[in-house]
């Protein structure tokens, strides 16, 4: 049952309305900041770090806004409770744990804010390959997609189900951005590790 706002009344059904209008106004914008960031990288080097983490904030919070008062047409049509469709859910979710918690052994506040890619200074930050970086170069992209379906089918709104293919295809525009620019700062030593290391599904070691 839904108040005169569209919003579902109470109980499961509420949960899952808010955490779908939470996954659509952080998901959208977070992955937008990246895009940003990497297509625009050379820019905002010029800009300085204060300049353009306020440019870019500022740009998210109005996306985020949008996405908010847009709610009721994003969230109109509702598929209804999960049922079975939780299990895998759960499972998508737990995997995003797993992997972001071994990610986390390997990252600084510095590069999870994205620092060292818009420090209009060179950093002496080494090459990341050790660990679970010496398994997939791109392990936080795999958590991103992880958590985005796990939320879709809990929610089981078609809003969120279409933001798992447009967050695909983004992130691996980003990617490829992304290892341009690791490319251009260490050089041969990345492109031993792109040959050496898989983007998001690691290889299966020989008996």
């Amino acid at each position: 049952m839904r108040g005169e706002d569209g919003q579902p009344a109470h109980g499961m059904d509420a949960v899952r309305y808010h955490v779908a209008l939470l996954t659509l106004v952080t998901f959208i914008p977070g992955i937008l900041f990246w895009s940003f960031a990497h297509g625009l990288v050379h820019r905002w080097r010029q800009l300085g770090l204060v300049i353009s983490y306020s440019a870019l904030g500022a740009v998210l919070i109005v996306i985020g806004a949008g996405v908010f008062v847009l709610r009721q047409t994003l969230l109109a049509v509702d598929f209804g409770p999960p049922g079975w469709l939780g299990w895998p859910a759960l499972l998508c979710f737990a995997a995003a744990v797993v992997v972001e918690v071994q990610c986390r052994k390997h990252l600084t506040l510095r590069t999870l804010v994205g620092i060292p890619e818009l420090s209009p200074t060179p950093t002496s930050q080494p090459l990341l390959d050790q660990g679970i970086y010496a398994r997939l170069r791109h392990p936080r992209y795999v958590v991103v997609i992880l958590s985005v379906f796990a939320l879709a089918l809990f929610t089981n709104y078609p809003a969120v189900y279409l933001l798992c293919p447009l967050a695909g295809v983004v992130l691996y525009g980003i990617t490829l951005m992304e290892e341009r620019e690791l490319v251009e700062r260490f050089g041969q030593a990345y492109e031993q590790y792109q040959r050496r290391v898989p983007r998001f599904i690691p290889k299966i070691p020989k008996r």
